[in-house]
């Protein structure tokens, strides 16, 4: 009697199981689908801050520098905005320098030093002649980005640190650190007011549950020299400022070095003895990744997928060249791709697609999203592009 109870109740643990893997595949099956009807409803009423000094919406990857510098907008800078609300729900909140500036007074030494200390001692390495003190002004800085963040409640920060170099506006310092800082709070950031990858930002970490993407210009890979063999069909996404959370809760390692910008002309409101920051992070190699960007104006969305590959591994002086952070990612279907071919006499995209519909800049995220961002625009009426 005992053996036949124990054996009944090994038979029904089994059968237990099974159902209760069975009921967590189809919950998670079910969590997966609605996750991009859940991020749609997340968008409504979202907003990003961006702070910049004039009134023109992703003037670069739309026209490029010299109409970036143009102060005058456009029918696209009036229209975007309507078209960004009434598509995705997406508001944009446009503060000027001015008023970062005064929050940043506002903060003080100790409140500072206390967060440069955070990513001093969470970093794994400070290089290339970078100071306590370059820190603590990077650190005023994200601060007084956070004080306007919540202030004025919202999803998404950036900042138009290029724009304002060039002009010789008052600048304390460049907003690399705050980047990787808000990816902690589930808080997309970028600079260059690229609004277009912000939305995108904000979609993909939506969609995700909280996977940080990561903003970059598309590199030529024939920009770096090759340890071995040149890798075939990779892009290379890169920018100074990077998140260390790709996986959503997750937190890679990074080290804090000289930014791009610290060599050449700066604004007087910086010392010219001063080391502009910026982070490094280690990113996991050898996993998928999507390469998405939204053009909200013409209600379109492009989707690449792939795999993120070790540049440090591929290139000589890989992390030192250009921009601090860069992913190189081998593309799935390199034939199918506009980023595709990377070689010197063509340019970066195939087709003159530059500048307009999809710019310099795309977001790569973690994993492979292409069936939820296809769900994503069939629900909202965007065009896919693969």
């Amino acid at each position: 009697m005992v053996e036949k109870l124990e054996k009944f109740g090994r038979v029904f643990c089994l059968v237990l199981m099974a159902s209760v893997m069975t009921l967590a595949s189809m919950g998670c099956a079910e969590l997966k689908h609605n996750s991009v009807e859940r991020a749609i409803k997340q968008l409504k009423d979202a907003k990003i801050l961006s702070v910049q000094d004039y009134d023109k919406i992703n003037p670069l990857d739309q026209f490029g520098w010299p109409v970036t510098m143009a102060e005058e907008p456009s029918e696209y800078d009036r229209i975007y905005p309507k078209r960004l609300k009434e598509y995705l729900g997406i508001d944009i909140k446009i503060v000027r320098l001015k008023e970062l500036n005064q929050e940043i007074e506002k903060i003080t030494e100790k409140v500072a030093e206390k967060m440069a200390d955070v990513w001093i001692n969470e970093a794994t390495e400070v290089r290339r002649g970078v100071k306590r003190k370059d820190v603590i002004r990077a650190s005023k800085l994200y601060l007084g980005l956070n004080e306007l963040h919540e202030k004025y409640d919202t999803q998404a920060v950036t900042l138009t640190s290029w724009y304002m170099f060039k002009k010789q506006k008052k600048l304390s310092a460049l907003p690399a650190m705050a980047w990787m800082e808000f990816s902690k709070k589930h808080v997309p950031g970028s600079c260059q007011a690229h609004i277009d990858c912000l939305a995108t930002m904000l979609i993909g970490q939506y969609i995700t549950g909280g996977y940080s993407g990561f903003d970059g210009d598309i590199l030529n890979d024939w920009s770096f020299e090759p340890i071995g063999n040149r890798p075939k069909n990779v892009i290379i996404i890169a920018h100074c400022g990077a998140p260390i959370t790709p996986h959503g809760d997750d937190r890679i390692p990074y080290t804090i070095r000289d930014h791009i910008m610290n060599t050449g002309a700066r604004p007087k409101s910086i010392p010219p003895e001063a080391t502009l920051v910026a982070p490094t992070v280690t990113w996991p190699a050898d996993e998928a990744v999507s390469v998405v960007k939204f053009d909200v104006y013409r209600k379109k969305v492009s989707i690449h997928t792939g795999t993120i590959l070790d540049g440090n591994a591929l290139y000589r002086n890989f992390r030192d060249a250009i921009c601090r952070n860069k992913a190189v990612i081998r593309l799935d279907n390199p034939e199918e791709s506009y980023l595709l071919p990377s070689r010197p006499d063509e340019g970066v995209f195939r087709g003159n697609k530059w500048f307009g519909s999809w710019g310099c800049h795309q977001v790569m995220f973690y994993g492979n999203l292409r069936k939820e961002i296809k769900e994503f625009a069939a629900l909202t009426g965007f065009e896919v592009v693969e």
